[in-house]
């Protein structure tokens, strides 16, 4: 009977040890098995994110992963031409003759629609990429600071050069202001990147410039290609002269919107 006891407490210990083992095994599988999920979610997160991400610096997302396709696409086309046609339109501003004026408002008009096609192909075609992101602010700059380069150099008839370099100088201050503080913005990212989202005054700021600069590239020497009189021709070129002065105002209240919502993360 006491061996059958002693046998009894024996297998029972052995039993318990066991047991004990295996919920310490348990335990520690069960800890190993929490924190593989964890390293692997985050993992499959990085590889699964979306990459249509609108990319507002270069410095945003760099290397192969940023992109969503190949870098020269459809989109990117569309703003590589705009870049070439700033020098043609330069080549041609300084040129004589009838065809001039219509051609350098043609060619400025056809660059400002590929500004809205590369932006509407890049978001139906899921298109975005890295470069395409930072070469689009810059061909925008570069049309836009040309044009009002030689506008100042070539002012139409009937308008004194200061007024149009007044508003020129604004509007090329402002641009090159935002773009270090959108750079700045960049690099800090979260709420100050957010700041600096482009807000209603900015896109009309960019709409009023454009026609502004179409209606004066084409006022260079009169609207007599367009059939116009003289005095009518006058009429559209001052009303042009007018909505560059009102895009130049444009730009110094969206600047100062920009400004009154980064100047917290600057102290």
């Amino acid at each position: 009977m006491s061996c059958r006891t002693g046998l009894a407490k024996k297998t029972s210990r052995a039993s318990s040890r066991i047991r004990s083992s295996g919920s310490c095994i348990g335990h520690c599988t069960s800890r190993h098995h929490n924190r593989k999920p964890g390293a692997l979610s985050r993992f499959l997160f990085r590889m699964a994110a979306p990459r249509q991400t609108v990319f507002a610096s270069s410095v945003d997302s760099a290397g192969p992963e940023s992109r969503d396709g190949p870098t020269l696409n459809i989109p990117t086309a569309l703003t590589l031409i705009r870049v070439a046609a700033v020098p043609l339109v330069t080549l041609i501003f300084f040129m004589r003759g009838a065809w001039v004026a219509p051609s350098c408002c043609t060619i400025f008009i056809c660059a400002a629609i590929t500004d809205w096609a590369d932006g509407f192909l890049a978001r139906k075609l899921r298109l975005v990429s890295s470069f395409g992101a930072f070469l689009d602010p810059v061909a925008d700059k570069l049309m836009v600071a040309a044009a009002l380069v030689l506008l100042c150099v070539h002012a139409p008839p009937d308008v004194g050069g200061a007024f149009i370099a007044i508003p020129a100088t604004i509007i090329i201050g402002r641009e090159i202001t935002m773009s270090a503080l959108r750079e700045w913005a960049a690099s800090a990212g979260g709420d100050v990147h957010d700041a600096v989202a482009v807000n209603s005054f900015g896109k009309w700021k960019t709409a009023t410039q454009l026609v502004a600069i179409s209606i004066l590239l084409g006022a260079r020497d009169g609207f007599a290609w367009l059939g116009l009189s003289k005095d009518a021709g006058m009429l559209l070129t001052k009303a042009g002269s007018c909505c560059l002065w009102i895009s130049a105002g444009l730009a110094l209240l969206s600047m100062g919107i920009y400004m009154s919502g980064i100047l917290k993360y600057m102290s």
